[in-house]
């Protein structure tokens, strides 16, 4: 997985995940649109077929950066839960 910064100021970050399943990228947009200094944030595909997923995020403060990585860590976390519980229903 190769990601890019298409934008990458102060308060605004714009990633292409490249061949990234637009899932993931969805997803954490909406994590990061429950935090209340971020004021935009969204996963925007230009093609369904030919087009990469993008992260867009703009915050009203702090660094759009450490709140990616946190959100990240916040879903690694939510799936390590998951597939614990499923592998102890599993059994």
């Amino acid at each position: 997985m190769e990601i890019k910064a298409i934008l990458d100021e102060k308060n605004a970050l714009e990633l292409d995940f490249g061949d990234v399943d637009q899932s993931l990228v969805q997803l954490l947009a909406e994590k990061l649109n429950s935090e209340k200094d971020v004021e935009f944030a969204a996963c925007k595909v230009d093609h369904p077929i030919l087009g990469s997923p993008r992260l867009l995020v703009r915050m009203k403060k702090g660094d759009p950066k450490k709140l990616v990585l946190s959100k990240l860590e916040e879903i690694r976390k939510e799936v390590v839960d998951f597939k614990d519980k499923f592998v102890a229903m599993a059994k």
